[in-house]
């Protein structure tokens, strides 16, 4: 194809291309679309900020019970802890005694 040809056809491909984005911004700069564009957005803000609203009570409500397990958990160790270290001082506390009593009732050396 010749230069003065491939010229042309480059030239009316770019005055289409121009003609048509003309157009489109014309059309969507038309506040018939505008407006259309700016309800659409409207309702899928609402409906998005409802989503999330709604996400984030189920995510507290979630979080809300997690806490309280855990806080009736380390309730839970804390008393088994209590319970163990009680344990330890009694039966140390007994062998002590024992080992006293043992001493005692022992001819001296």
């Amino acid at each position: 194809m010749p230069d003065s040809q491939r010229n042309s056809t480059e030239s009316f491909l770019l005055f289409l291309a121009g003609a048509v984005t003309g157009a489109a911004f014309m059309v969507l700069s038309s506040p018939d679309v505008r407006k259309r564009t700016s309800e659409r957005l409207g309702r899928t803000l609402a409906t998005l900020r409802e989503e999330t609203s709604e996400f984030l009570e189920e995510e507290k409500a979630g979080l809300t019970e997690s806490a309280r397990h855990l806080s009736e958990e380390a309730k839970t160790l804390k008393e088994a802890y209590r319970a163990g270290w009680n344990a330890f001082r009694e039966t140390l506390a007994s062998e002590r005694e024992e080992e006293e009593e043992t001493r005692e009732g022992a001819p001296p050396s």
